[in-house]
């Protein structure tokens, strides 16, 4: 699947909206891709997975910066419009056919692993690209600062991990984390150096 000027020219859009999100998104791919890799997935679906991951908060393009980068408490219009960003994200994919594959994982990145999240789908019914989504957007969530929250240090984005395994979180993507966590922090700690 090539898509690299298509995904630069999205990610550059998402860049020139909200450096916050654009630097989160290059987050969460990272994260994405040393899960799909750790569960030794086909290059292919990693590549996938990794796309995924870079793209899934592209419908907050759609979403006015005020609102994105709120320090108080979302309104309730506020939050529905917030809420739909998956929508919105695929409504952005769906104008170029080689990213049907990735609107699944834009639309179903908050689920949950209890079927509480946006749109009721649970376990194993939650496409695997989209759980792994889920569980690197809400870590680098956690423990990195937005306007809204202060970010928890590694111990604790850790151990909120732990304790929504089985909960909001595949189990199995829980413990996969923990067991790839250590290379990917070699691997960032070179890169910063």
């Amino acid at each position: 699947m090539s898509v690299a000027p298509e995904v630069a020219g999205l990610l550059d859009r998402l860049r020139k909206h909200s450096m916050t999100t654009y630097q989160h998104s290059c987050n969460v791919g990272n994260l994405v891709c040393a899960l799909a890799e750790g569960l030794g997935l086909h290059q292919e679906e990693v590549n996938i997975i990794t796309l995924g991951g870079l793209l899934h908060d592209i419908g907050k393009t759609q979403v006015r910066a005020a609102i994105l980068h709120k320090a108080a408490r979302l309104t309730a219009p506020e939050w529905e419009v917030m809420r739909r960003h998956p929508e919105f994200g695929v409504q952005i994919l769906a104008g170029n056919e080689k990213f049907g594959v990735l609107e699944p994982l834009v639309a179903y990145h908050h689920e949950r692993w209890d079927g509480q999240g946006y749109y009721g789908l649970g376990g194993n019914d939650i496409p695997l690209g989209a759980r792994i989504i889920a569980l690197a957007d809400a870590f680098d969530a956690m423990t990195s600062c937005r306007a809204y929250q202060y970010s928890k240090n590694l111990l604790d984005g850790i151990q909120e991990l732990a304790a929504g395994a089985g909960k909001q979180f595949d189990p199995r993507l829980v413990q996969l984390f923990f067991d790839v966590m250590p290379a990917i922090l070699k691997r960032n700690s070179r890169r910063a150096g």
